[in-house]
């Protein structure tokens, strides 16, 4: 009888034991932000150091975020549906505001060398999610910068990358970026509602105060 007593409890002992390691085991906002570097604004992307991304493709190895840290970004899965590339974010930074949080990533769509797509996600003090910009990157035919100010609004200018040699026909070895060619500026909402996609803006202009950019073709 002692022990028909004795097995039920140690079966629900260990079905609480469980249920508090699942409990503890789902990340929270907090978890979330803490695998972002800490960074204070304004924050400019520096154009030297993604064109030299370009030139010399670097094979460094970087962190990637969690995929249990991805329920926070309802954009990823938005994003990867418009390429087969696996989306793997590299935490970059976290910003502070006396309104908002944001986070900076690299989406990493797969390992291309020398390829860096930025984007912001902008949530409340409280972790509601309010939006996710695309605001820097690099390809070998286009280069965007931003500086991204207090308010949490981004400069960004694109800009058309020049080779000495046909990028598309010599690729990268024994070639060199010899200078870029401005293409667009726009000013950038971030805390509002907006597509993460590169490519183009959705529409043309200095000064653009769109928060929207254009899905990928």
């Amino acid at each position: 009888m002692k022990n028909s007593k004795l097995i039920p409890a140690l079966l629900l002992a260990l079905a609480s034991f469980v249920t508090l390691n699942a409990q503890d085991a789902t990340p929270t906002f907090q978890d979330f932000l803490a695998q972002f570097p800490k960074a204070s604004l304004p924050y400019t992307f520096n154009a030297q150091d993604l064109q030299g991304q370009l030139e010399t493709r670097p094979a460094a190895k970087v962190a990637r975020l969690g995929w249990e840290y991805y329920q926070f970004l309802p954009e990823l899965e938005r994003s990867a549906s418009y390429s087969n590339m696996p989306v793997c974010p590299e935490p970059v930074a976290s910003f502070e505001t006396k309104e908002y949080t944001a986070v900076l990533y690299n989406i990493a769509r797969g390992f291309s060398r020398g390829t860096k797509t930025y984007s912001i996600s902008v949530f409340s003090k409280t972790g509601e999610y309010l939006g996710t910009h695309f605001v820097a990157g690099v390809n070998p035919e286009t280069m965007t910068v931003a500086t991204i100010n207090e308010s949490l609004r981004a400069n960004v200018n694109e800009y058309k990358v020049n080779w000495e040699n046909n990028y598309r026909e010599n690729g990268h070895i024994g070639n060199k970026v010899t200078g870029l060619t401005l293409v667009e500026t726009a000013t950038v909402e971030l805390t509002a509602a907006g597509n993460p996609d590169q490519i183009e803006w959705t529409s043309r202009g200095a000064n653009n105060t769109s928060a929207d950019l254009a899905k990928i073709k």
